[in-house]
């Protein structure tokens, strides 16, 4: 049965050419769009998550760090063991927007002594940052601090591959797992028809007919996913000069983990809609709005820091983490452990409940 749906499935779609040219032609072009648009975004107040390290022994370094954990404008992490490596770290992977290393005497304005790590992706975050810590040295020396400040890319100094435009490796995961979403709530639609015309009771026969059932249209929007997904990744290589083919293996998982779980999730929702105007009612707001607050649309460093926390809830989130920490910040199979773990997990978990809720809703 699993494949016969699938070959049904599948027969539906080359059968719309309309279809067919949109399913594989607009992941790509909306990808080139939000590239083309966010790759130059700056500017803004941004809620941003600091780290701190203060590896001089001055005492005026030491009074300066002190401030700036005091202050109100950013949310600062330090702690007196750090060193610039752990910062860079910890800005490479995420864990803060952007990083501070004191490392001479901030009394002296003739030489550097404060270095900004920066992810190549947030500079908007950096340049905000920098603009901050200038009101404060004004503020506490009166000297024109323009010869206080060097920068550094957390990217390019862990050996990782620095991209001129990170911002476009970003929104790969984001543009992916977006279009990944409305495509499978739209395919998954059809189970509400086939549930209304009472194909589906001549299809569930026995205990596991509606696993069954479902199976064969997840396979096939997996599928469809995953090659919409790699469509994304080559027109960022065709035409953003992203290093694609120096990760295949990884990408391809990531590409396959965000349409296992854009497929589960869009197979649950079908199940506990009723009617296809409420699916398609219901699968909008829900893409958008998990796409607003997992950073499809605007980074989540962006944002306030319980809409951040709240991000992580989202497919998005982990979407974008796959493949920003695949392409920019260079981590292994091993290192995305985590996230493959709520990719694949939480889109085989989605099936076997939209499977559940499919048999008993149609014994009712």
């Amino acid at each position: 049965m699993i494949f016969a749906v699938f070959k049904i499935m599948w027969l539906r779609l080359w059968r719309d050419k309309g279809a067919l040219i949109l399913a594989f032609l607009l992941p790509g072009f909306i990808f080139a769009i939000f590239a083309a648009i966010f790759s130059n975004a700056s500017g803004g107040n941004l809620d941003l998550r600091v780290a701190l390290a203060n590896v001089s022994e001055a005492h005026e370094t030491a009074f300066f760090s002190e401030q700036i954990q005091d202050s109100e404008l950013i949310s600062v992490s330090f702690d007196e063991s750090w060193t610039e490596t752990d910062i860079i770290d910890r800005v490479r992977l995420g864990q803060d927007d952007v990083g501070i290393v004191l490392f001479a005497k901030i009394s002296d304005p003739t030489i550097p002594s404060i270095r900004i790590i920066e992810d190549p992706s947030r500079k908007v975050a950096a340049t905000v940052l920098e603009g901050q810590i200038r009101q404060m040295l004004v503020t506490l020396s009166g000297e024109d601090p323009t010869n206080f400040f060097e920068t550094k890319s957390a990217l390019g100094l862990s050996n990782t591959l620095s991209l001129d435009d990170p911002t476009v490796t970003y929104y790969i995961g984001a543009t992916a797992i977006l279009f990944l979403l409305f495509s499978a709530m739209q395919g998954a639609a059809i189970s509400i028809d086939e549930r209304r015309l009472g194909i589906s009771d001549r299809l569930m026969v026995g205990p596991y007919g509606a696993f069954a059932m479902l199976s064969g249209k997840f396979l096939f929007l997996t599928l469809i996913g995953f090659i919409q997904a790699v469509i994304i990744c080559t027109v960022a290589a065709l035409f953003f000069e992203v290093p694609v083919t120096l990760f295949l293996s990884r990408l391809a998982l990531a590409c396959l983990g965000a349409a296992v779980l854009a497929s589960g999730l869009a197979l649950l929702l079908a199940s506990l809609c009723k009617t296809q105007t409420q699916m398609n009612t219901v699968s909008t707001f829900a893409v958008l709005l998990l796409s607003a607050i997992g950073g499809s649309m605007v980074p989540r460093f962006m944002m306030p820091e319980w809409l951040q926390e709240l991000g992580v809830f989202t497919p998005n989130y982990w979407s974008i983490e796959a493949f920003y920490g695949i392409l920019a910040r260079g981590q292994s199979l091993v290192d995305l452990l985590p996230v493959w773990g709520v990719l694949f997990g939480g889109g085989f978990i989605c099936l076997g409940l939209a499977a559940i809720l499919s048999h008993k809703l149609m014994r009712v």
